[in-house]
C-alpha cells in the first residue's frame, strides 16, 4: 500500500511539473529526485522518432539567397484544386439538364404515342410500335449518357463530355 502511495505522488508530481512547465509556472516546492530538471536532459526520444519522411523540406520553400520562392501552398493549391472541381461540376449540372431535358422530349412522346397506340386500328399499330421501339431505344441510349456523366465525369471529364456530346448530336440527327 506504501508502494502504491508513492508511485501516485510521484505520478501526480510529475503531472503537475509537466503542467507548471507547460503553462509557466514555477514550483519550487518540488525538489524529490524524481524532478526532470535535477535530471539529465532525455534526447533520445527526438533523435529516435525523428524519421526524415516526416521533416518538412525547407528547401523547396525557400530559395538559395534565402527569400521564399514562389512555391503554391497547400491551402491556395486545395483551394485552385476545388474551384476548378466546382467548375467541373458545374459544366456536368449543364451538360446533365440538357440530357434531362431531351429525355423529358423524349417521355412525353413516348406517352402521346402510346395514347394514341390505345385507340389505333390494327394497322398502324405496328409502325407505332417500331416507332415506341425507337423512342425505348433512345431513351436507354441517354439514360446510359446521363448516368456516365455523373458516374466517370469527375475522373475523366474531357472525354465524358466529348461521349455525352456525340449522343446527343445522334439522337437529334435521328429526331
Amino acid at each position: 500500500m506504501a508502494t502504491f502511495a508513492g508511485l501516485t505522488f510521484s505520478c501526480s508530481a510529475a503531472l503537475q511539473r509537466r503542467y507548471d512547465q507547460r503553462h509557466g509556472i514555477s514550483s519550487s516546492s518540488s525538489t524529490s529526485s524524481t524532478d526532470r530538471s535535477s535530471r539529465a536532459p532525455d534526447n533520445s526520444r527526438t533523435t529516435e522518432t525523428a524519421d526524415a519522411t516526416y521533416r518538412k523540406d525547407y528547401d523547396r520553400v525557400v530559395d538559395g539567397n534565402g527569400s521564399v520562392a514562389n512555391v503554391a501552398t497547400p491551402a491556395s493549391g486545395n483551394a485552385d484544386y476545388n474551384q476548378r472541381l466546382l467548375n467541373q461540376y458545374a459544366d456536368m449540372d449543364k451538360l446533365a439538364e440538357v440530357v434531362l431535358y431531351e429525355l423529358d422530349n423524349l417521355e412525353n412522346r413516348y406517352n402521346n404515342l402510346l395514347n394514341e397506340y390505345k385507340n389505333a386500328k390494327s394497322s398502324s399499330r405496328q409502325v407505332m410500335a417500331m416507332e415506341l421501339d425507337k423512342i425505348s431505344d433512345d431513351r436507354l441510349m441517354l439514360y446510359k449518357a446521363y448516368a456516365n456523366i455523373y458516374r466517370n465525369g469527375k475522373s475523366d471529364w474531357a472525354n465524358v463530355k466529348r461521349d455525352v456530346d456525340n449522343t446527343l448530336r445522334e439522337y437529334r440527327k435521328k429526331n
